[in-house]
C-alpha cells in the first residue's frame, strides 16, 4: 500500500512540473544565435514563491520555458547550442573533461525541432534539472556544476537578456 501511494505521490509530483497551473511567468527574452533566432525562453517560477535574491543565487526551483521559433532545428545544432551554453560556463578544460559524461548524456536526449515545439526545463537546486520535451521527461541532469553552468548561461547570457529574464521582479524592488 505504501508503495503504491508513493508511486501515486511521485507521478502526481512530475506531471505538476509541465502543468502551467502550478508557475507564473516573470519575464522572456528571444534567444538568437546571430541572424537566427532559435527559440523563446519564459522563466517562471512557482506560484508564491518567487524572490529574486533566491532566483539570482540560484537556490529557487524555477523553470525555463523554451518555445520554438524556427521552421526546422536540426538534432546537431540543438546538441551543438547546448553543449556550446554549457561549457561556456563552467569554469576549466579539466571541469569540462570531469563533465563531459554528464554533458553527453544530455545531448545525446535532445532532439530536433519544429517551430512551436515546447520544453519545460525545470531546475531544482536539491533535485537537478530536468528536462520536459511534449510533456515527457525526457532526461534528469544530475550534478551541481551542470547544473548550475546551464541555468547561467541562460539568466547571465546578457544583462539585457537577464534583465528581460527578470522584468517583474525587478518592477517590484
Amino acid at each position: 500500500m505504501r508503495y503504491f501511494l508513493f508511486s501515486i505521490l511521485l507521478f502526481i509530483g512530475l506531471s505538476g512540473q509541465a502543468d502551467d497551473n502550478q508557475w507564473v511567468t516573470l519575464g522572456q527574452a528571444n534567444i538568437d544565435w546571430g541572424y537566427i533566432t532559435p527559440y523563446q525562453l519564459k522563466l517562471q517560477a512557482p506560484i508564491g514563491h518567487h524572490n529574486l535574491r533566491d532566483i539570482r543565487s540560484g537556490i529557487q526551483p524555477v523553470r525555463f520555458k523554451i518555445t520554438w521559433l524556427s521552421p526546422k532545428t536540426s538534432q546537431a545544432d540543438v546538441q551543438s547550442h547546448f553543449k556550446a551554453l554549457i561549457e561556456s560556463k563552467l569554469s576549466s578544460p579539466e571541469s569540462i573533461q570531469f563533465n563531459q559524461a554528464v554533458i553527453t548524456k544530455l545531448l545525446d536526449k535532445l532532439p530536433a525541432t519544429k517551430r512551436h515545439d515546447l520544453w519545460h526545463v525545470v531546475f531544482s537546486p536539491d533535485q537537478g534539472t530536468l528536462f520536459i520535451i511534449e510533456e515527457q521527461v525526457v532526461h534528469t541532469m544530475i550534478g551541481a556544476e551542470v547544473n548550475r553552468a546551464l541555468y547561467q548561461a541562460w539568466l547571465y547570457q546578457h544583462p539585457v537578456t537577464t534583465a528581460k529574464l527578470l522584468k517583474r521582479l525587478n518592477q517590484h524592488q
